[in-house]
């Protein structure tokens, strides 16, 4: 899992599931589906299925995000059927949800390989979907489609700072190798790259997120210079480059260093 956009956004994911009853694997048409027939549709802003391939730690899972002027229920449909149903309940029921992120496990590939975690959700285009509900108000449906590949980038490899290394808080830069191949050796092409700098502590118990550095970055930067004044002294971190091809599938490779 990455550092700080996975702590960041699985929060957020916790947040709004814990208002939503999350179904899996129900293949029926639900009745507010069928009655939606000739209503409004209005687009979800976005709606992406993507997956996470952890190079270091040689996991895999799968990843979704949604974001929307409001919904209900959500049902994400594939090739090979029904995958997830997201479905509000209680007081947020009525006043509906917008965003929503989240992870599936990630098992380590000696125990599933990823040829059978990919099995799951074949490549296609995914359709997610739903009623629409905006403060009490049904606003007719709401739908979106997602594009997987199954396109896995190699992991970046991490040039500095060395792993265990110990550095000063002023002139650090972060350095990594361009990726031009997939897992299995085959050509990609990578659209950006995503840095991530975060303290080595437990998360705020209240605040979303962690003291960190996000960036995203274009694919043909390889190396960004730590802010002076962001780093403190005698402090451990751990960071991470993904790397992040064309249909959003993304490979990470972490690595730790403490301060002077």
């Amino acid at each position: 899992m990455k550092l700080f956009g996975p702590t960041f956004l699985t929060l957020l994911s916790a947040a709004l599931i814990a208002a939503a009853a999350v179904y899996a694997g129900s293949g029926s048409e639900s009745p507010a589906r069928a009655a939606a027939g000739s209503a409004a549709v209005i687009p979800l802003k976005e709606a992406k299925l993507n997956i996470e391939h952890n190079a270091t730690d040689e996991d895999t899972g799968f990843q979704g995000y949604v974001d929307s002027e409001g919904w209900r229920r959500l049902d994400a449909r594939g090739p090979g059927g029904q995958v997830l149903t997201f479905e509000a309940r209680g007081t947020l029921a009525k006043l509906g949800l917008t965003e929503l992120f989240f992870e599936s496990v990630e098992p380590a590939n000696a125990d599933v390989p990823i040829d059978e975690v990919l099995a799951k959700l074949p490549e296609g285009n995914y359709t997610i979907a739903g009623p629409a509900q905006e403060n009490g108000k049904s606003l007719g449906h709401t739908s979106g489609t997602a594009w997987l590949t199954h396109d896995i980038p190699a992991g970046p490899k991490l040039v500095s700072p060395e792993e265990g290394a110990i550095v000063p808080v002023r002139g650090v830069v972060a350095r990594w190798k361009p990726v031009s191949e997939t897992i299995t050796g085959e050509p990609v092409t990578i659209i950006a790259y995503q840095l991530i700098i975060e303290k080595d502590v437990a998360p705020d118990p209240h605040m979303i997120g962690k003291l960190g550095l996000s960036i995203y970055v274009p694919q043909a930067v390889t190396s960004i210079a730590v802010p002076d004044g962001f780093l403190e002294p005698r402090t451990a971190y751990k960071w991470e480059v993904l790397a992040i091809e064309r249909s959003g599938n993304q490979t990470l490779s972490s690595g730790s260093f403490r301060t002077r």
